[in-house]
């Protein structure tokens, strides 16, 4: 058996517990890093590749992009030259959504194409790249980079690069996974702060015979007075006693 076969063998043994560890994202993950992470982990295990590391698009600002992860020093501060530079494959895969494999670095297209990125790559050995774009709902989002050696036509294994594709998307239905648990989780939150206020609310219009709307205002206005968050003069009226507090009652009832 050649040693292709027996890369595309290993590697179709070892992929599915893989793509199972990248798409269940869970409370192991706080955000996208740690996705991400083990991303650059499994993929760096690929025939072929040397190193890796992924620039993500920042959620909040599409137009801010960082190193989210690294296999190690090298590849992280490549990743951080890309960025540095305004140039380098993996921003280009972030800007045109477009997979990029296999490129000989060495080439004086590339070299034209990237001039100070492409050097650096050299410099530390590298002379090949893979770059393969997360996209999610039509965006994308990170850019994995499989740093590899290019000596002659094809020279990353194609398994590896499918696996790699393989992986990011797993990763990518990770990530689309934290981002709806965040917006469930704040949801929960807005609608448990809801009751909470409405409960302090009727609390307050009971005991000083007050309406609704009264109770309210007095609560935001003390609140804005006293630079309180209102959720929190809101849970010390509902979890402390009548006697004490901003609003306790003042005669027995």
């Amino acid at each position: 058996m050649c040693d292709e076969s027996i890369h595309q063998q290993s590697i179709h043994q070892q992929l599915p517990p893989v793509l199972l560890d990248l798409a269940d994202a869970g409370p192991r993950d706080r955000d996208n890093s740690g996705v991400l992470r083990r991303l650059t982990d499994h993929s760096r295990k690929l025939p072929g590749v040397e190193a890796t590391a992924v620039i993500s698009v920042d959620e909040h600002n599409k137009n801010a992009c960082t190193v989210a992860a690294a296999s190690d020093h090298t590849s992280g501060q490549l990743a951080q030259a890309q960025l540095e530079l305004n140039e380098g494959p993996g921003l280009e895969a972030l800007r045109t959504g477009r997979r990029l494999a296999d490129l000989p670095l060495d080439g004086p297209s590339f070299r034209s194409r990237w001039p100070r990125f492409v050097p650096r790559s050299l410099s530390e050995g590298f002379t090949g790249i893979t770059v393969i774009p997360l996209r999610h709902e039509h965006r994308t989002i990170a850019a994995l980079h499989l740093h590899h050696q290019h000596c002659g036509h094809h020279a990353l294994p194609g398994e590896s690069v499918r696996a790699a594709q393989a992986m990011s998307d797993a990763a990518v239905i990770g990530v689309a996974h934290l981002r709806q648990q965040r917006y469930v989780d704040q949801l929960q939150s807005a609608l448990t702060s809801r009751i909470a206020i409405e409960q302090a609310k009727g609390m307050l219009a009971e005991r000083f015979e007050w309406t609704i709307d009264q109770a309210f205002e007095l609560l935001r206005s003390y609140a804005r007075s006293h630079n309180t968050r209102l959720h929190d003069l809101v849970r010390s009226i509902l979890d402390g006693p009548p006697t004490e507090g901003p609003f306790r009652r003042t005669s027995p009832r």
